[in-house]
């Protein structure tokens, strides 16, 4: 399964992603959900990347590591989640963004103090709910710990649409390039206006 985040290009596995579980076991419950959403980010040439400039720290060393490796970050205050994708050296990461529950729903709820789509519609919102507080598994490996990604899709989207990444700015080109990829209608994606959302199918086949 590993080799899944090796064997094609970031972008395509960015899109690939959507429709696959990710599933998070801790101490408190099991939460899972379908990957709804995603950003491609793509290591040294990216501006909007952690390694951009071959930056490479202790705290970013996980997207140095071989595709399928936890890269847990913090932006202002708040955690989010990237897999580390391609081989060791090659600093590429996908940010899950947003997650439609499945499993430890009530769970979810309760750590974030929300209910339905505001509880996993967004990067960090994800990270609260499943109850991640700190940086403790960054580093890890899918399916070896805590976390796993499912093999194969569990839902196929109905239509992919790509957007520019959320939060980047001033860094053209790299602004305004669409590698943010949503499962189109799906309510859990971050900032999806009620009137585009598909309450019918969630954007699924």
């Amino acid at each position: 399964m590993q080799k899944y985040f090796e064997t094609a290009p970031t972008m395509d596995l960015a899109q690939d992603m959507l429709g696959h579980t990710f599933t998070y076991q801790s101490d408190q419950d099991t939460f899972s959900g379908i990957i709804v959403e995603t950003e491609a980010y793509l290591g040294p040439d990216d501006m909007a990347s952690h390694s951009y400039n071959g930056r490479h720290t202790p705290a970013n060393d996980p997207l140095y590591q071989v595709g399928g490796t936890i890269y847990i970050y913090s932006i202002h205050s708040w955690l989010d989640m990237d897999i580390s994708i391609q081989k060791a050296g090659t600093p590429n990461g996908i940010l899950i963004r947003a997650l439609q529950p499945l499993e430890g729903i009530a769970t979810m709820e309760k750590n974030r103090n929300r209910t339905g789509f505001e509880t996993t519609n967004g990067p960090a919102k994800w990270m609260s709910a499943f109850g991640i507080k700190n940086k403790d598994l960054s580093g890890t490996m899918l399916n070896e710990g805590n976390f796993s990604f499912s093999s194969k899709k569990v839902q196929v989207p109905q239509e992919i649409l790509a957007t520019p990444r959320i939060g980047v700015k001033n860094k053209e080109p790299w602004t305004s390039k669409n590698m943010r990829f949503i499962v189109k209608g799906n309510p859990y994606v971050s900032k999806l206006p009620k009137r585009d959302m598909n309450l019918d199918t969630y954007g699924w086949l």
